[in-house]
């Protein structure tokens, strides 16, 4: 199997996952959360394609990404084998799922990378962990501006007896 399209599957099911997110909640700031993360997602994923599309990915089929394929990643198991909506309405920490997926996708990669035994894939697929490691910081970023407005620290000492 070709590692492009392996990741451009995994980054398929995130971008399913965030637009799952955000489209059931009543909560405007993690609608906008998710909707940013989306977008982001889809820019990662054009720009995932237009590698795939070109003469880069010729030669980048690996036997460790056929069988790494088999096994649920992180948004696939969230997707496929829970009720997203029901579970994760309303819950604060719920991006955290988000990283913890991104970041088995990254040790997956950089693992395969060290073992696998064509030049041509190894390269390819240490360019991919490089790659989720910006993404990873990108929607990082996204989430922190995000939040940043509710994050804030009162103080007794400074006459905010009452919150604000």
């Amino acid at each position: 199997m070709n590692a492009l399209d392996f990741m451009t599957r995994f980054e398929e099911d995130c971008l399913r996952f965030y637009e799952t997110l955000g489209s059931d909640r009543h909560d405007p700031e993690l609608n906008e959360l998710y909707g940013l993360l989306a977008e982001s997602q889809k820019k990662h994923l054009d720009a995932l394609k237009a590698v795939r599309d070109s003469s880069i990915s010729s030669g980048a089929e690996s036997m460790l990404v056929e069988r790494a394929d088999h096994v649920m990643n992180g948004f696939r198991q969230l997707l496929f084998t829970h009720d997203i909506t029901r579970e994760m309405r309303n819950d604060r920490d719920a991006f955290s799922h988000v990283l913890h997926a991104e970041e088995e996708m990254i040790k997956l990669c950089e693992g395969m990378a060290k073992a696998e035994p064509n030049a041509g894939s190894k390269v390819l697929l240490a360019w991919l962990a490089e790659n989720e490691k910006r993404h990873l910081n990108e929607i990082e970023e996204i989430y922190n501006f995000v939040e940043s407005p509710g994050c804030y620290l009162e103080w007794g000492e400074f006459s905010n007896l009452h919150p604000l």
